[in-house]
Formats: structure tokens, sequence, C-alpha cells
């Protein structure tokens, strides 16, 4: 997700917001609105989703983003087994149940793929590391392994014309 300036800008913050605001629509039903504290539970958890994401992206560091998306996927589960209550007290058609699940599902499996994106090589949202070339990693081993700074004509790409011992012949 190059680019990703704001927590505003993840397409799996974003779907969880609608999600989290079909669920909030579905909870003022007649029905469903009368059992208070499930309507609570579930607002509660599919708002935490969001609201993990967005104080994870906050945090400032890889590792404590990856952490909060795992906070954000366990108050997606959660609220996922409140669907599951609301459909077994038939405040949820069987097709409202399935679509609002599904979504969940998806959602999750966003989050899965972008937390795995960040934990391959090099990956990251906002501090990404600079990758050092196959050539620089050498000449940092030559370095480390001779205890020799690394020629001048290395950093300047212009490489002296050699001699039959290899001596520089400037």
């Amino acid at each position: 997700m190059a680019g990703v300036g704001k927590f505003t800008d993840l397409r799996f913050w974003q779907r969880a917001r609608t999600w989290s605001k079909d669920i909030s629509w579905k909870t003022k039903e007649a029905q469903f609105a009368g059992d208070v504290r499930l309507v609570r539970q579930i607002n509660d958890s599919s708002e935490s989703v969001i609201a993990n994401i967005a104080e994870g992206f906050g945090r400032g560091t890889q590792g404590e983003f990856i952490q909060f998306l795992g906070y954000a996927v366990g108050s997606l589960n959660e609220t996922q087994a409140h669907l599951c209550a609301a459909f077994d007290r038939e405040y949820l058609t069987k097709e409202q149940f399935g679509t609002l699940f599904q979504e969940g599902t998806e959602i999750r499996k966003m989050m899965v793929a972008f937390v795995r994106s960040m934990n391959q090589a090099g990956s990251g949202v906002k501090h990404l590391r600079k990758r050092r070339t196959w050539t620089e990693q050498v000449w940092e081993q030559w370095e480390t392994i001779t205890g020799l700074e690394r020629p001048d004509w290395v950093d300047t790409h212009e490489r002296p014309a050699l001699g039959k011992r290899g001596e520089s012949q400037s």
C-alpha cells in the first residue's frame, strides 16, 4: 500500500467502517433494538475494529501497528460471534446474517494479507528501510574482514586502470 499517509487511506479500514455502520443500522430495528446488551456489545466490537486499526497506525512503529491489527482481527471475530447470536435470536434474516458475516471475513482476509506483506523483507507502511544493494553488502563485508575502508573509486563508480599486478597506474 505505497503512499498511505493516513489510516483512512487503508481500504480495509474503509470497508470495516462501512461494515460497522451497516451493523449499527441493523441494531436500530425494533426487535434487535430491544436487546440492549447485545446491541451495545456488537456495536462496541465492530467500532473497535476501526479504532484499533487507527490507533495502531498512529503508534509509529511497524511492530505496534501489526500488534494493533491483531487486536482489530480479535474485535472482528467478536463481532462475528455477536452476529451469530443475533441470527440465533432471529434479529437477522439468513441473508442479512450471511452478508454481514461474509463481509467480516473479507475484511479479515485483507488485514491478514496486509500484515503478511508488512513482514516481508524491506516492506512496511511508514518506515521503509533502505535496501542495500548486493555491491554495498559485499563492500561492507570486505571492510569488516580486511579492516580497511573501501577505495574512493568504489564510491564514485570510476575504476582506475590497473597494471599487470593490479596496481593503479594513475
